[in-house]
């Protein structure tokens, strides 16, 4: 079946794993999903051997403003067919920007706009941003896309990368 118009925001996933290919944390999978938002994220594992984001599906999600960190030794990004995009257009699948990769690989070379580096987490399980992350204020608002966080703080403008949207000093 189609899956279509969904959106997925303000989510945390800490250590999730999924070590059977072709799937991950976050795994596209069967049917086309299509004009589907998947935005302000924040995915992180410790598992070297789990993608962050795998698709064996036809595609159809746009991804946007996501923190994705990985294993130290580093984890996969495995979804060409799906993209990352900050656009006006929130379904335009030629364009890839606007989200922070650390230990990721490959970043996907359409995303102009990617954002390399530490997210500078409070602690390993605790995902919120400190002062200093190259994520906070690094977002594009998105129309319609919730008023307040993963963790009910108000979405500022511009907003933070992943699920944090707090303003710590």
């Amino acid at each position: 079946m189609i899956s279509d118009r969904n959106t997925v925001r303000y989510n945390v996933s800490v250590n999730d794993r999924n070590t059977t290919a072709p799937y991950g944390v976050i795994s596209v999978v069967c049917a086309p999903a299509t004009r589907t938002l998947v935005h302000h994220n924040t995915v992180t594992t410790n598992a070297p051997d789990t993608a962050v984001v795998s698709s064996n599906g036809p595609g159809g999600v746009t991804f946007r403003d996501h923190v994705f960190a990985g294993a130290a030794a580093g984890s996969p990004l495995a979804d060409a067919r799906n993209t990352c995009d900050h656009n006006l257009n929130l379904y335009d699948h030629n364009l890839c920007h606007h989200n922070l990769y650390a230990r990721i690989s490959p970043v996907p070379a359409t995303d102009a706009g990617a954002v390399r580096g530490d997210p500078r987490f409070l602690a390993p399980y605790d995902v919120r941003l400190r002062a200093g992350s190259p994520a906070r204020g690094a977002g594009v608002p998105v129309p319609g896309g919730g008023f307040r966080d993963f963790y009910g703080n108000p979405v500022p403008d511009p907003p933070n990368l992943g699920a944090d949207q707090g303003r710590r000093k």
